[in-house]
């Protein structure tokens, strides 16, 4: 059953999480139950937000890509969220997550007026929910692929975008996502295409 009260906003589970963080040591177990209970649109939104800039954070976005890629696959099959368990014991650096969390928390709070109800049908359609959840997968791929240091930032904004407007019913933020997906799916091409040509020429 749906609640009757509002959901929190993102700018609050954030700041919430690094609080969780504080203390120097975390597992990813310990963080799952932090989240409020809302769809998986949450975790993918949380986990991507400390690669949405150029600095890399070494070892993380393979698990993190991989619990993303999950969590966008059953939202894609319509199912609840789920994380396997022999996951939830390992580590995080907490201290690290708990800086990243408050700044995202920052940032988000100032992006709370721009972030808003739009194209509520559109938002609320049921294959416009799978659309997304197959989206958002297809980027935790990406995340989690063995690319060079500083590829992780585009595929992170994507999930960040259509995570956000899929927990905010936005579709000027779906909108963005889909542009920012559609410039990954270019740019991740031409990296395959390029390594390609390059095994070519070392094979003849």
């Amino acid at each position: 059953m749906p609640s009757s009260s509002p959901p929190a906003r993102l700018s609050s589970e954030l700041a919430r999480l690094a609080a969780l963080c504080r203390g120097g040591r975390v597992t990813l177990g310990e963080l799952l139950p932090g989240l409020a209970p809302r769809d998986q649109a949450l975790l993918t939104a949380v986990l991507s937000v400390g690669f949405c800039h150029p600095v890399p954070l070494p070892g993380l976005s393979t698990v993190c890509g991989l619990v993303i890629a999950l969590a966008g696959g059953r939202m894609a099959l319509g199912l609840g969220p789920w994380v396997p368990q022999r996951w939830h014991g390992r580590p995080l650096p907490a201290r690290r997550l708990e800086k990243v969390f408050a700044a995202g928390a920052r940032l988000m709070r100032k992006s709370d007026w721009l972030i808003k109800p739009r194209g509520l049908r559109f938002c609320a359609h049921l294959w416009t929910q799978r659309a997304n959840g197959a989206a958002i997968a297809l980027c935790g791929l990406l995340l989690a692929a063995p690319t060079p240091p500083g590829t992780a930032m585009p595929p992170a904004v994507a999930i960040l975008l259509i995570s956000v407007g899929t927990l905010e019913a936005d579709a000027l933020f779906l909108a963005a996502g889909y542009a920012a997906l559609a410039l990954n799916i270019a740019l991740f091409g031409a990296m395959g295409a390029a390594a390609w040509r390059g095994a070519r020429m070392l094979l003849h």
